[in-house]
């Protein structure tokens, strides 16, 4: 998987009759991850957009944890009236449970809405990390194997994958899990580690621009017109 796809999920629902209104009450819109990662920044924004035009209130809660499980397993168990939704990327449906037990089934209690968004996962260096390159990251976790420590959103997260594609390549990282995005790039900026994974999101490109993160790498088909310098 190169590129992240967000997307919009319902629990299977089947109205009583086709002339019956939707929405008949206002949407909850579950974001599968805790506050400040893309995932959440892009949600409050489509819940701007469809609150008008539903013409109904769009609530956006926050449940995360377990790589997005809890989350996902909140809106599988709410009541199948279609007025609950989860927004996430796909690794809760097609990582997670492949890795560990769920408490939901992914064919069965969830069926995908829309594509809402694609991103690249970026690799970025810390204040921590003093290498400029992707070249300096494999030269010193081959030198020193396990003294780079790398920091995802969680585990069964794309960018847990990137970091186990690095080990399976022979970069050897230390993964450091987290509850979501918001808190790893917080952290990130305190050098609480030297590597971290990250979709574009406000946070990441206002400190990008700041020079307080570098990217990388950028795990997407082909090299980023936008960033020329980030080793595809």
């Amino acid at each position: 998987m190169i590129r992240i796809a967000i997307l919009l999920l319902a629990v299977l629902f089947a109205l009583p009759a086709a002339a019956q209104t939707f929405p008949a009450k206002p949407l909850r819109v579950i974001v599968v991850y805790p506050p400040g990662g893309t995932s959440d920044a892009v949600a409050r924004l489509l819940a701007e957009k469809l609150a008008p035009t539903l013409g109904q209130q769009v609530v956006v809660e926050n449940r995360g944890g377990a790589g997005g499980a809890i989350g996902m397993d909140a809106m599988a168990k709410s009541a199948p009236d279609g007025h609950t939704v989860a927004f996430g990327a796909i690794s809760p449906l097609t990582l997670l449970p492949h890795v560990g037990k769920v408490p939901y089934d992914a064919l069965r209690d969830v069926v995908p809405l829309a594509s809402v968004m694609y991103a690249p996962v970026y690799l970025l260096a810390t204040p921590a990390f003093a290498g400029k390159d992707f070249a300096a990251v494999v030269a010193q976790a081959r030198a020193k194997p396990g003294a780079l420590r790398v920091g995802t959103s969680g585990i069964a997260t794309l960018g847990h994958l990137m970091v186990e594609q690095l080990r399976i390549a022979g970069v050897d990282l230390v993964h450091v899990p987290y509850r979501g995005g918001g808190q790893v790039i917080t952290d990130a900026a305190g050098g609480q580690f030297e590597l971290f994974t990250a979709n574009p999101s406000p946070g990441v490109n206002a400190m990008l621009q700041q020079g307080r993160f570098r990217i990388l790498a950028a795990a997407a088909p082909k090299r980023l017109a936008a960033l020329p310098e980030a080793r595809p």
